[in-house]
């Protein structure tokens, strides 16, 4: 629940049903903008901006109102804030028969037409860019790359970050995410290590881009860019879980050939290199920088680079230089708003690059806390599934 301003006039309207964790049903008029929904509830107005982390999918109720009106009657749907903590429930009711299949499609398509309001928004903030697998020439440390392209990290549930992140495999018994200030990959600010047991999670929505790494919650433009880094990530654990050794330079290019293959075969790769929005429809504030006190010195200068000639031992390209790497102490914030412990060289979080931000939520607190909590207790309604392994390319 956000109050940036909604932009232009609405794209869509209606009348549904908004339904509570007191198992009310409340007749409103839901207008839906470019950038979020408004609509009238207990003599208020509400108008809600989505962020890049939002969803919407379809849901059900089994519980009768106190006024003894069946929910179970509804078409249902809801729009998750996630990030905030927020979720609202519109329904349309639906008696049987005709009015059933009506009520179905009518649902079908507020649930498409939000969806597309949420995908704008995050497409918006995104600059004109390609994934890529191809490693710069000029950074050596970028040799061991697999994949790399833009995503967006969560940061509070006030702003976000776009940052350049850079795959890379398994070496030593790990492989790494490493998030850069920009695609220019000159400082690391968050170097996230994979092991067999990092938990990578995907949030369920009708084409929700967002996903999470050992807690780190992250979003990419599309879905198809979502699917790509998750299975690339899995496939790596699945080198990981093997004990594979690292590749060779040889065996890097075989990878990246198969990921680039994949890229083309969807959509002749439009969905991974689609043209900027132009306009951003989040606030884009300076980059995050931490006290003076919190950082540590920059990492030394890159360590000498093997020479490609050398082929006698194990991951010819993870003898790259290393980068330098912006670095914390103490913790990250993670997306619940606890904190994820920063161990060892592991995570590290420095200056974050290209911030946007709404402001904190606001509106009614019986609204936002009582009448429309994100719930779990329905079947099949959880947000979060885990990648699996089977999932890899």
């Amino acid at each position: 629940l956000m109050d940036r301003p909604l932009h232009g006039t609405p794209i869509r309207e209606g009348s549904l049903w908004l339904l509570s964790a007191e198992d009310m049903a409340t007749a409103i008029t839901l207008s839906l903008y470019v950038n979020g929904f408004a609509f009238s509830h207990d003599g208020q107005e509400h108008s809600i901006s989505v962020s890049p982390f939002a969803l919407v999918r379809n849901c059900r109720f089994q519980a009768t109102t106190s006024a003894g009106v069946s929910l179970a009657e509804f078409k249902c749907f809801k729009v998750s804030l996630f990030t905030q903590g927020v979720c609202f429930y519109f329904g349309i009711w639906a008696p049987g028969g005709t009015a059933e299949r009506d009520a179905e499609e009518l649902r079908s398509r507020w649930v498409v037409d939000i969806s597309r309001a949420i995908r704008l928004v995050t497409q918006s903030v995104f600059p004109h860019f390609r994934v890529t697998c191809q490693p710069l020439a000029d950074v050596p440390w970028t040799r061991r790359r697999l994949m790399a392209g833009y995503v967006l990290h969560h940061n509070n549930s006030a702003a976000c970050s776009l940052l350049y992140c850079e795959l890379h495999p398994q070496y030593h018994g790990f492989a790494r995410l490493l998030f850069y200030r920009s695609e220019a990959c000159d400082v690391v600010v968050l170097d996230l290590r994979i092991s067999e047991v990092t938990t990578c999670c995907e949030k369920i929505g009708i084409s929700c881009s967002c996903f999470s790494v050992d807690g780190h919650l992250l979003s990419t433009r599309s879905l198809a860019e979502r699917r790509l880094w998750l299975r690339a990530i899995s496939n790596v654990k699945v080198k990981l879980q093997n004990q594979a050794p690292g590749p060779t330079g040889e065996e890097l290019q075989v990878y990246r050939a198969a990921i680039e293959e994949h890229m083309m075969s969807e959509s002749r790769g439009l969905l991974f290199r689609m043209q900027a929005s132009p306009q951003a429809l989040l606030e884009r504030h300076p980059p995050l920088r931490c006290a003076p006190a919190q950082l540590s010195d920059a990492a030394s200068a890159p360590a000498p680079v093997i020479d490609d000639g050398d082929e006698g031992g194990e991951g010819d390209a993870a003898c790259a230089a290393e980068p330098p790497v912006q670095r914390t102490r103490g913790r990250t914030p993670s997306h619940d708003g606890g904190d994820t412990a920063v161990e060892g060289d592991g995570a590290s979080l420095g200056g974050m690059s290209g911030d946007f931000s709404s402001t904190e939520p606001v509106g009614d607190p019986k609204v936002a806390a009582s009448g429309m909590q994100h719930s779990t207790s329905h079947a099949g309604d959880s947000d979060i599934r885990v990648a699996h392994i089977s999932e890899a390319l």
